[in-house]
């Protein structure tokens, strides 16, 4: 996975973890199901963080491992277990069914390879589903919310100046297919939409401002006082004022694709 890493690693980032695996289960949901991911099956979760995708996949049937740990024993659930360790380089052990993600391919350094490896890790005719974002297309219209406009627009420059690839979802198809796959041809893909005045669409990107100002701030580009000020002040005002619906993410893309049978 990158060093350089856009977030933080505090029990702060864990949390807003927590509340994003909430915006995007919907997706994540039907994307698993639309990869045939259901009862019985044997799953790998790369970049699991705090756990949500896991207990999804269950459903179907610093330490973000301790934080996942700890919500599972939390919520009764025995079917999954956790590990820390490099997800291109797992000890050789039973094949799974699936390997899955969300927001993991575009922490890693080349993800046409981590592709090919998750896919020895997987059976043959097994599956490999990913979600990921597309950070270059927004739902935000420039002109209405130039607060929120210019606010995705810095994120995804930290994305980029930290290594981080913020448009790897449009790179999912033919990176699968790269990587020896057969990726589905009819992807899903969406944004996240809430009413603007909705407490929701402030708390989203606050959050993601505060796991992001370190950086931001290494970075050169702007200082805490700016950016508290844009998120405290402007954009809290520019939602208040909004009659509309606001983005709760980039462009998502939840692609699939099968490991050869032969």
């Amino acid at each position: 996975m990158q060093d350089d890493y856009a977030f933080g690693r505090d029990r702060a980032e864990y949390e807003r973890l927590i509340e994003q695996a909430e915006i995007f289960r919907p997706l994540t949901e039907r994307m698993l199901r639309s990869a045939g991911i259901g009862a019985g099956m044997h799953v790998l979760d790369v970049g699991c963080g705090a756990g949500d995708v896991s207990f999804l996949v269950s459903a179907l049937d610093g330490d973000a491992i301790g934080v996942a740990e700890q919500r599972r024993g939390a919520q009764g659930i025995a079917n999954v277990s956790f590990r820390h360790a490099d997800a291109r380089s797992l000890d050789p052990g039973p094949l799974f069914d699936a390997a899955v993600g969300r927001f993991a391919l575009m922490f890693i350094h080349d993800p046409t390879e981590a592709l090919r490896l998750f896919a020895q890790r997987v059976r043959r005719g097994g599956i490999l589903a990913f979600c990921e974002q597309v950070a270059s297309v927004t739902a935000t219209p420039t002109g209405q919310q130039p607060v929120l406009a210019a606010l995705l627009a810095l994120f995804t420059s930290v994305f980029e100046r930290s290594g981080a690839r913020p448009d790897i979802g449009a790179e999912l198809y033919p990176r699968m297919r790269d990587a020896g796959l057969q990726p589905d041809p009819r992807p899903l893909a969406e944004f996240v939409l809430c009413p603007a005045r909705d407490t929701v669409a402030y708390r989203r990107w606050a959050l993601f401002a505060r796991s992001m100002l370190p950086k931001i701030v290494e970075y050169g580009l702007g200082t805490e006082d700016e950016i508290r000020h844009s998120v405290e002040h402007e954009l809290r005002q520019e939602l208040l004022a909004a009659t509309g619906l606001v983005p709760l993410s980039w462009l998502m893309i939840g692609q699939w694709a099968r490991v050869p049978a032969h």
